[in-house]
Order: structure tokens, then C-alpha cells, then sequence
């Protein structure tokens, strides 16, 4: 038998909580309907990175998050790098690249952005790959390599 404190115990309980508010919630089965999880939150996202610049000029990238270092790579032209992940729990995942080439006048252009905002590009639909096409007038992002829309350039942010 469970006493006072016992019970104020058992009551203060996180997981306790968690399942009674789950059991009175639509992602419970019940009588009147089944589990409804989109189980879309829960898959890995991919982010590709392409050179685009032209066939003579290496791209240099060096991504990373608050949690993982994706190390430097150098591209060659229509080479590409990507990495997977999944969103954290609230949705504050964040991936920035440095990138870097030299022009034809060997002048080094870089910049760096944010390549994955889960906020920002998410809502885009970006939901499972994620695009960005890096040539000499910036940086291009969308859901597909064709879809692109110019997004940075190498000296400020466009949106």
C-alpha cells in the first residue's frame, strides 16, 4: 500500500507525468483512432555540398556544429560532400561552413554561413536533403540540386 508521501512521490514522478499526459493525448491508441507520430521529425537529414565554381578552382570546406567537427575538404569541380544527422530534440540544430577559393587572379574569396538551421530550413522543406551549389556569385540552396535559389554571396547574406 502506497502512504502519503509515497504517493506524493509517485506522483511527482517525470515519467509518471509523461505517460498520463500521453494516455489522455491523439498519439495514444484508444477506442476512438491509433498512434498518429510523424515519423517525419524523427529521420535523418542529408546536406550536400557541390562545387560549382568552374573546372579550374577548387573549393576548400570546413563544417561544423556546436557538437561535431566535419573536418576540411578540398573540392574539385562537380565534387561534392554531405553528412547526416538528425534534429535534436529542440530544434536548434546547427551546422555553419567556412568555404574558400582563389579567383583567377589568385584573390582569396571565403566567407562562412549557416549551411543547416533546422528553424529556417526546415520549414523550407528541406525535410530529408538539403542542397546548397557553391559557384562565383555565392551560395544557392534549395531541396534539389536544380532547385536552387541564391541564398548568401561570398560578402553578405541575401534571404
Amino acid at each position: 500500500m502506497v502512504g502519503g508521501r509515497g504517493l506524493k512521490l509517485l506522483l511527482s514522478s517525470p515519467l509518471l507525468l509523461l505517460v498520463l499526459a500521453l494516455s489522455s493525448s491523439s498519439w495514444c491508441p484508444s477506442a476512438y483512432g491509433t498512434i498518429d507520430i510523424n515519423y517525419e521529425y524523427f529521420q535523418k537529414i542529408t546536406v550536400w555540398v557541390y562545387n560549382e565554381l568552374d573546372p579550374n578552382t577548387p573549393l576548400t570546406i570546413h563544417c561544423k556544429s556546436k557538437d561535431d567537427d566535419l573536418g576540411e575538404h578540398t573540392l574539385s569541380y562537380n565534387q561534392e560532400f554531405h553528412w547526416k544527422f538528425r534534429n535534436n530534440f529542440y530544434w536548434t540544430t546547427l551546422f555553419w561552413c567556412n568555404m574558400w577559393w582563389h579567383d583567377s587572379n589568385g584573390r582569396l574569396v571565403q566567407t562562412s554561413h549557416d549551411a543547416y538551421y533546422a528553424r529556417r530550413d526546415y520549414a523550407r522543406n528541406c525535410r530529408a536533403d538539403c542542397f546548397w551549389s557553391i559557384r562565383k556569385d555565392g551560395w544557392y540552396y534549395g531541396y534539389n540540386l536544380t532547385s536552387g535559389k541564391l541564398m548568401f554571396t561570398w560578402d553578405k547574406q541575401i534571404q
